[in-house]
């Protein structure tokens, strides 16, 4: 996993609680930021509010003086970078003024008398407060940008090296889903919790898989010491139906137990061959085959069964297909997708074989397989529930589905609205 997309960050839980976390934070740092600007302007204001006092104090003492020394004064004070304003304003009437150091800034002005036709009024400059004030907005955009971008990026950060190592575990996960062995996690030096995870999953695959083949080795163990005794038992059910002192009745019933052992023997018959070609134990011959002659055998086989439900039978062959691979067993996988399809097609239906560039279909307008149905039905012994009606074992789709793995092809199912779509597709 090279990046993250954005479907991927919208869903992942870290994401999201890193990303809550510091919408807090970045709350909590703008109140903070607001209440430092507020003290900040205060603060600043009281100190205009002690110099104006100051300067009150000094000006009116000199007012006492003479009018001179408060030109004088005021000329000096022009010169400088002075937050107040002087102005001195003449022929007008007395005013007359308490003299006391004043708590906040005035809202207007204050006046001083200079003599008695002179008033000098001060203040405090407002060009000078917005100017302090317009100084703290950068300090407090970048008080509340800058840690917002930073948290962003850290929830970013984090996020992706998370999301990396629980896709690596995703990725182990879905090959041992898929079929594949010998899977392991990597576990790193760190000793953390993710290390923790990939050593009781790497735990859980081993005893998976040694389940699995000690289920496999009793299956097939049971198969191979039960077939012998059951053809055994085969051959003396022959020898009673081949005399004549039998009653019809008794040769009814001894028939009816060759046929279901002989559907017993066939079910281990084909559980072991399945084993075996899971197994590499069946020695596929790699010869160019050409998937068009064994669809028209199959369909060829399978004529006299379709003939009895008065099914249409049709094959088309739209490009040539050859294969490297082993006749026998790729005639088997096709001529068990065609009898499924004879089976579970009703009187009067369609079945098509199609043969293109990328392999063969077997087409029928069945009763079909439910797309829950589709997961499973590979598996030994899995029968739909639709499909529990008809005669089987539930051993032909992993017939298939073995023969297809063993030439590095896939069996697809797909609805035929209505019935089935069977692909062998070799890729």
């Amino acid at each position: 996993m090279s990046f993250v997309d954005d479907y991927t960050l919208t869903r992942s839980s870290v994401f999201k609680t890193l990303v809550g976390l510091f919408v807090v934070i970045a709350i909590i740092n703008i109140m903070i930021i607001r209440q430092l600007y507020i003290d900040s302007d205060t603060f600043h204001r009281q100190q205009l509010t002690k110099q104006l006092n100051e300067e009150i104090l000094e000006l009116s003492y000199l007012a006492k003086q003479s009018r001179d020394e408060v030109e004088k004064l005021l000329l000096a004070k022009q010169g400088t970078n002075t937050p107040f304003y002087y102005r001195l304003v003449e022929h007008v009437e007395p005013v007359y003024t308490q003299y006391y150091p004043i708590s906040s800034l005035p809202s207007d002005k204050t006046n001083i008398m200079i003599g008695d036709n002179v008033r000098l009024e001060i203040g405090v400059n407002p060009i000078s407060v917005e100017a302090y004030r317009k100084s703290l907005i950068p300090m407090v955009l970048s008080g509340i940008v800058l840690p917002i971008a930073v948290m962003l990026i850290a929830a970013l950060f984090f996020t992706i090296v998370i999301l990396r190592r629980l896709e690596s575990v995703n990725r182990a996960m879905n090959r041992v889903l898929c079929g594949e062995r010998d899977v392991k996690l990597a576990v790193s030096r760190h000793d953390d919790e993710f290390d923790i995870l990939a050593i009781h999953l790497n735990y859980m695959i081993e005893q998976m898989a040694k389940k699995e083949q000690t289920l496999k080795s009793l299956t097939v163990g049971m198969a191979h010491d039960m077939r012998t005794p059951m053809a055994r038992l085969k051959l003396r059910l022959e020898d009673v139906l081949s005399h004549n002192d039998l009653t019809p009745n008794q040769q009814e019933q001894f028939s009816a137990c060759h046929d279901e052992l002989e559907l017993i023997l066939s079910l281990f018959n084909s559980m072991l061959e399945i084993a075996k070609i899971n197994s590499g134990q069946v020695n596929v011959e790699r010869q160019r085959v050409d998937i068009g002659t064994i669809g028209r055998d199959a369909l060829e086989f399978i004529s006299p069964i379709a003939e009895q439900k008065n099914l249409h039978l049709s094959i088309r062959e739209d490009q040539t297909c050859h294969v490297l691979g082993d006749r026998s067993l790729l005639f088997r996988a096709v001529f068990n997708l065609v009898e499924n399809a004879v089976k579970y097609t009703p009187d009067n239906g369609r079945i098509e074989i199609v043969i293109d560039h990328f392999g063969i279909v077997v087409a029928d307008s069945g009763i079909g397989i439910s797309d829950h149905d589709k997961l499973n039905v590979c598996r030994p012994m899995y029968r739909a529930d639709q499909s529990r009606s008809e005669h089987g074992n539930g051993l032909g789709l992993s017939l298939v589905d073995a023969v297809v793995n063993q030439h590095n092809a896939r069996l697809i199912l797909r609805d035929n609205n209505p019935g089935l779509r069977a692909r062998i597709y070799f890729s």
